[in-house]
């Protein structure tokens, strides 16, 4: 769990209660592997870990303040207690068996003051203590000094002085002290009985049968190398360019943001940072790294700073033939270090997850294709210029998906995605049947995960496909609570403040969209949006800039040439407008004014600027009916 889960919109904010509490966060190592690897499976296990974590927690008195998945937001009246607490759930969890045995958890205690809101926790503290979880080994627990000094006294309990450490967006190091994962008797016996019990087994029934047999055999074939997951892959550390040692905590930061934001992605099975982390300072070949690590993709880097840029370059290996997939660099502002990071994050998290997943795909065609492949087939489709038949071809493949595995969360996602895009788009003909499956393909997801954003961001246009846009201006507000990140809900609440009258605040969402994702599938649907909200303002002239630009990027999009010819249209320049005009309708024949009135709203401010639209489609001479 980040900070970044942990932020709120200020619209949300009334007053909150603040308090001094001791912070607990937690997170399930490994947890993205196994869901990769057995779906089924992963849940039961989580949830065999949820119950003894929750049982233990209530247990020392206290209060589950959040859960994301995998990751659990706790708070204790005393330091002694969360730590108590924390040990006992790692004694537990290493000493346990079956579901319930299968993860260790990585814990970090502060105490601190924090921010209370809806029954949440928000502050530095917060942060910290999650900054502490993320660099824990699985089973051991990090404590900052202020935590520590409280329980420095406890018997029985080792103590590690990590020293002071940097911790991304706090602004001073923080000393840190770490407990390492239980080596008691009694965990020991519980992982030996666990290792030796299927050997046991084994030599058993071959006593029984009367074989004879040597431990270990000899002479035994090499094992095969076992297949590397489709979507695996190490983020290598970053070279640091900048020729200043003290800045290797910054291409530290980066390779870890970068890591976590692509194990994000549905199917994605990414190696630790720490593991990562080995390979610093030591020359490598990405195909040595890929079959030590058993992934498929190497992510290599480099950053450079001067006084007033950051440039991060990156490149995409395959691992199992050595060739260079992708390779791009990223500039970022020097001044805003902290803003910088996120931004450069995103943007190459974005651009790797598409790259990423295209290679994936062409490097299965050709196998049989199960569930996983079908939603990459799918999902690469969607990662292309947004268009009504990449639409189209993505929809049999989630759905066929969903017949060979109905709990797919990417499939119901991914089909949810088609559908809500062909309503509001006017793609298909069953507008009220397609709308509602989509509402509860996101609604099935939502039960499951309360907190997944993209299931948010769905949601927020399924409710602007049925012209709820303050609720949808709502949803996609909590999208960026869970992910400020996440490029696509900054364009789409642009987009529905034109439609709540506040068109002068589209071009600033937009411009963060782009920001994060500036080389993004959808950027010519932002553009467009951008040249609307300025229509609707009466800035004729300044909106065929993006609109252009809109056009460029993605021909197939149809939008930006209607508003293109409105916008000629208004400003006189009528062979323009004309032009613009009969590019849309050779892309979407039959359009007329009436249906374009379709896509509106009651804010009176909204109607009486979308006059000046429609007195630009007149001129242009797009047909009244």
């Amino acid at each position: 769990m980040s900070e970044r889960t942990k932020r709120s919109t200020a619209t949300e904010w009334s007053v909150p209660e603040r308090r001094l509490a001791a912070i607990f966060v937690a997170d399930i190592a490994g947890y993205s592997k196994a869901m990769h690897a057995d779906e089924s499976g992963a849940m039961r296990a989580l949830q065999a870990t949820r119950r003894i974590v929750d049982r233990l927690i209530s247990a020392r008195s206290g209060r589950i303040a959040n859960t994301a998945g995998d990751s659990v937001l706790a708070e204790f009246a005393r330091v002694t207690d969360a730590v108590a607490c924390a040990l006992a759930i790692q004694r537990t969890l290493a000493e346990a068996e079956g579901d319930a045995g299968r993860f260790r958890l990585r814990i970090g205690i502060h105490i601190g003051d924090v921010m209370v809101h809806e029954g949440d926790l928000f502050g530095d503290g917060v942060n910290i203590a999650a900054r502490l979880q993320s660099a824990a080994e699985p089973g051991a627990l990090r404590l900052s000094e202020a935590a520590y000094l409280h329980v420095r006294g406890l018997p029985d309990l080792r103590f590690i002085d990590l020293g002071p450490q940097r911790l991304k967006n706090i602004a001073r190091p923080v000393r840190v002290y770490a407990v390492p994962p239980p080596d008691g008797r009694t965990s020991r016996l519980a992982r030996a009985r666990r290792a030796v019990r299927p050997a046991l087994a084994v030599a058993a029934a071959l006593v029984a049968a009367g074989l004879a047999f040597a431990w270990p055999p000899t002479g035994a074939p090499e094992r095969a190398e076992e297949p590397r997951p489709r979507l695996s892959l190490v983020v290598l550390p970053l070279a640091n360019q900048s020729g200043d040692t003290e800045q290797d905590y910054l291409a530290e930061q980066l390779a870890e943001d970068l890591a976590a934001d692509l194990a994000r992605a549905p199917g994605t099975f990414v190696i630790a940072h720490g593991t990562a982390q080995s390979y610093k300072g030591r020359p490598v070949e990405p195909r040595a790294v890929g079959r030590e690590l058993g992934v498929r993709y190497v992510v290599q880097g480099s950053l450079r700073q001067s006084a007033e840029q950051v440039r991060f370059a990156v490149q995409l290996t395959d691992a199992e033939t050595g060739a260079a997939i992708w390779a791009d660099r990223y500039d970022g502002a020097r001044a805003d270090l902290a803003a910088a990071q996120d931004a450069l994050v995103a943007q190459v998290g974005r651009a790797l997850g598409v790259r990423l997943l295209e290679a994936a795909t062409q490097a299965r065609a050709g196998h049989p294709a199960d569930a996983v492949d079908l939603v990459m087939r799918g999902q690469a489709l969607l990662n292309r210029p947004f268009a009504r038949e990449n639409h189209a071809g993505a929809r049999p493949l989630f759905e066929r998906a969903l017949a060979l595995d109905p709990g797919n969360t990417h499939a119901r996602l991914g089909l949810a995605e088609v559908l809500v895009d062909g309503v509001l788009n006017g793609w298909t003909t069953e507008r009220a049947g397609d709308l509602e499956r989509a509402e509860q393909a996101v609604a099935s997801v939502l039960q499951g995960d309360p907190t997944h954003p993209f299931a948010h961001y769905l949601r927020g246009e399924t409710l602007r496909a049925r012209a709820r846009y303050a609720e949808a201006l709502a949803a996609f507000d909590r999208v960026l609570t869970l992910n400020p990140s996440f490029a696509r809900a900054h364009a789409y609440r642009g987009l529905i403040h034109i439609f709540l009258g506040r068109a002068a605040e589209t071009e600033r969402d937009v411009a963060a969209a782009i920001r994060l994702s500036p080389k993004d599938p959808l950027l010519g649907a932002w553009l467009a949006r951008d040249g609307l909200a300025k229509l609707h303002l009466g800035r004729d002239e300044e909106a065929i800039a993006p609109l252009r630009r809109a056009a460029a990027v993605n021909p197939l999009f149809d939008f930006p040439h209607l508003y293109l010819a409105c916008a000629f249209a208004r400003l006189g320049r009528e062979a323009e407008a004309r032009t613009s005009l009969a590019e849309f309708l050779r892309l979407r024949p039959g359009y007329t004014i009436a249906r374009y009135r379709s896509l509106t709203s009651t804010d009176p401010t909204f109607l009486a600027q979308r006059e000046r639209i429609y007195d630009g489609l007149r001129r242009a001479g797009l047909p009244e009916r």
